[in-house]
């Protein structure tokens, strides 16, 4: 079974991939939650920081077997090339892979606290969602908008997670500022929801909400989410002002919009969907603008 695992990770989750994805995300988040606090002066990564990058690294790998447990029907006539139908591995291995790495992480978070039940809530949540999905088929998978609703929470619940272990290595108290980042950081994940499913011809069965909303306004959605979360968190750095702790480096975060508004502009010249390496090269672009800016003014310049 380990060396199925071995090989379904391969596949579904490249590790040379993942690694620098989920690491920037908890670096990243974190150096943003000290960015944007008056009371921190000084800000370096800690082991904390590093238990909790681990956590989400393998978090995500296990929300992608429940995923893929939950698609396996679908994937059987729509993508026969996935891990399930091209049996790279079975649901029961993807089933003990779930237990066994939830229980990994339980073990690894075991003395953090509040942070240990920020995790248990995400698990949980996520777990559950999937869950009943796989085994009920609900929401229906017609149902797009509802799935998003009820999924994109989960990604909340991650940076939740790594927002309670910033607050827990730096003795802080949870402020709107934290909150706020965490709807900026939720709105950059349904930018890439969107954008990824913005398509000019959908293939049969293909689950997409160009089938609601058309394929210029989805696009126009996806770019709206991105560009949001940004304002988002300009205002909350207000690098425009002489008193902001960040100064002129938080305009940084102006920059990662750039990836999607270029594919949002190919898509609108005419190409048939958001173009991939684009895609998917803006969420570590975000996270390490926040870690640039967090460095530069709590870090390496503090």
């Amino acid at each position: 079974m380990i060396l199925r695992w071995g090989r379904y990770i391969a596949v579904a989750y490249p590790l040379r991939i993942q690694l620098p994805i989920m690491a920037s995300w908890a670096v990243g988040l974190t150096a943003l939650f000290a960015a944007a606090s008056d009371t921190i002066n000084h800000w370096r990564p800690d082991g904390e920081l590093a238990v909790t990058a681990v956590t989400l690294v393998i978090d995500m790998l296990l929300l992608r077997a429940l995923d893929d447990l939950r698609d396996h029907a679908y994937d059987l006539t729509h993508n026969p090339s996935r891990p399930l139908p091209s049996r790279v591995v079975s649901q029961r291995d993807l089933g003990a892979l779930v237990a066994v790495g939830a229980l990994a992480l339980l073990l690894l978070n075991a003395d953090r606290g509040p942070v240990l039940i920020a995790l248990l809530l995400q698990l949980c949540y996520g777990i559950g969602v999937m869950t009943v999905d796989w085994l009920t088929h609900w929401p229906p998978a017609d149902r797009l908008w509802l799935g998003l609703a009820l999924n994109l929470p989960i990604q909340t619940l991650l940076s939740l997670y790594v927002y309670v272990g910033f607050l827990r290595a730096e003795h802080q108290q949870p402020d709107l500022a934290g909150l706020m980042i965490l709807v900026a950081a939720t709105l950059c994940g349904l930018c890439l929801e969107l954008g990824r499913k913005t398509t000019r011809h959908p293939r049969p069965g293909e689950r997409t909400y160009v089938t609601v909303l058309g394929p210029s306004v989805t696009s126009a959605a996806a770019m709206a989410a991105a560009t949001t979360a940004a304002a988002i968190v300009l205002v909350i750095l207000r690098p425009w002002h002489d008193a902001s702790p960040v100064h002129a480096w938080g305009w940084l975060v102006v920059l990662p919009p750039a990836l999607p508004a270029v594919a949002a502009l190919r898509f609108s010249a005419g190409t048939p969907r958001w173009p991939g390496p684009l895609l998917r090269s803006y969420l570590p672009a975000v996270y390490i603008s926040f870690l640039a800016i967090g460095w530069l003014t709590k870090g390496a310049l503090s």
